[in-house]
């Protein structure tokens, strides 16, 4: 069942064509032939292939964690999605058509239609529930996935998938209390407005502009993106924050968080407590940006862990960002937006020289800036990623051969994730499959 709203077949037929020759003019693939291109191919491959070991036939799916039950969250998942993704779109095949296929329709089931006002894409598939947290974040990143899995196989279904992700950021997503200049939340409980639900949501909203040239898409990403320039802006830097409390808007209806009551800041804190034990790696994103998670306990302590204002400027935040300028730049002509998309990249040069977050964070930075070095003349923009991709061929993988360790060397716990994470694993076999996608 489709939930975007189409006014006539004729419009349908008309969406798809132009989003054809959208995505025919998009960056080429480089060729896996080409330079170390081979290298990150057969690593990628071998990724994917290893992905076997987290599948459970109990839940038709794959695992959190090796050798445990757990059925792996949607964010936990989503650098597979992009692994096969970047294999089709490196090297095209029936073999790994077929394997985006088969994903895809698998994503689909985190799809939730009874979310309200709109559906969305929960946190585990199968969740039918009309109140369960529901990640914004996350379906900026599913519906980015679903682009790429458009892009490699041209199925239109992938396409409307993402158009699903997208309006349920803009319809759900951003606050529209009277008052407020709006912000996107992190999620439903809407404790904070979140850098990485700006930055997927930006990104998306922006690619879609591209590929269907419908008037809503880009004009949801000038307000995502003109939001973002006040409200959500590290001032030492210059680049885009990691969260806002409502409560720093000093106009409007926002409470100061001395109210408890449902809807509160503190039962919206509370409510995160709740959902966080549950969903650890949505804890994780907390723990790798800074943050404390909140401990199950007093809902007050749970709202006074979020600060009012947090400047980190993280990696996954800024590369979709700076992607998404360049993009509405080339679609627009609006050369303001090039500029700004070229001095952020320039930003990102002086504070990104070590990644810290973890693969499953800063794969979003790679993915994006390779496509971005592909618009623009620098070498600067691919430097930084080549050396990060060249040191995580090296050390990434373990004693068992698996993809589990930082592109340092480091352990799963240095990059916030389990011992055995698919999540982990993942994220470095995605890395190689871009690398041999759009790499030099």
């Amino acid at each position: 069942m489709s939930f975007v709203r189409r006014s006539s077949l004729g419009a349908l037929i008309a969406l798809i064509a132009a989003a054809l020759v959208a995505v025919a003019a998009l960056p080429n693939p480089a060729s896996a032939r080409n330079g170390g291109g081979s290298h990150y191919l057969a690593a990628a491959k071998r990724g994917v292939k290893q992905s076997h070991r987290w599948w459970s036939p109990r839940l038709r799916w794959y695992r959190a964690v090796l050798d445990q039950g757990r059925v792996a969250s949607l964010w936990g998942i989503v650098p597979l999605f992009e692994a096969v993704d970047g294999l089709q779109i490196a090297q095209p095949s029936k073999r790994h058509r077929a394997s985006v296929n088969r994903f895809a329709r698998g994503a689909e089931r985190y799809l939730n239609p009874n979310l309200k006002p709109v559906p969305g894409f929960g946190p585990k598939p199968g969740q039918r529930e009309p109140g369960k947290t529901t990640w914004f974040d996350d379906n900026g990143w599913w519906g980015l996935a679903f682009l790429d899995a458009y892009r490699g196989t041209g199925n239109p279904r992938y396409l409307n998938d993402a158009m699903i992700a997208q309006r349920f950021i803009s319809v759900s997503g951003w606050d529209t209390t009277p008052g407020r200049p709006g912000g996107i939340w992190w999620n439903t409980n809407h404790s904070f407005y979140a850098g990485e639900s700006l930055a997927g949501g930006t990104l998306l909203s922006a690619r879609l502009y591209a590929l269907t040239h419908q008037q809503n898409y880009l004009d949801d990403a000038l307000k995502f993106i003109a939001w973002g320039d006040v409200w959500l802006t590290d001032p030492a830097t210059g680049l885009y924050a990691r969260l806002r409390k409502p409560k720093t808007y000093k106009t409007g209806t926002a409470s100061d968080g001395t109210s408890t009551g449902a809807g509160s800041p503190v039962a919206a804190a509370a409510a995160d407590e709740r959902a966080l034990s549950t969903n650890p790696e949505e804890a994780a994103k907390l723990e790798a940006s800074g943050q404390t998670v909140p401990v199950p306990g007093e809902a007050r302590s749970a709202f006074n862990n979020y600060p009012p204002f947090a400047p980190s400027p993280m990696p996954y935040v800024n590369g979709p960002m700076i992607l998404a300028h360049r993009i509405i730049c080339q679609e627009t002509g609006r050369q303001a937006f090039c500029a700004r998309a070229a001095d952020l990249a320039a930003r990102t040069l002086q504070v990104y020289q070590r990644f810290w977050m973890g693969p499953q964070f800063d794969f979003w930075y790679v993915r994006t800036m390779l496509e971005y070095a592909q618009m623009d003349s620098s070498g600067d923009w691919y430097g930084i990623v080549q050396r990060n991709a060249r040191s995580a061929l090296r050390r990434s993988r373990d004693r068992h051969g698996l993809y589990l360790r930082t592109w340092y060397g480091k352990k799963a716990a240095r990059a916030n994730a389990p011992k055995g994470s698919v999540q982990l694993h993942s994220a470095n076999a995605a890395l190689f499959a871009w690398m041999a996608a759009l790499g030099r």
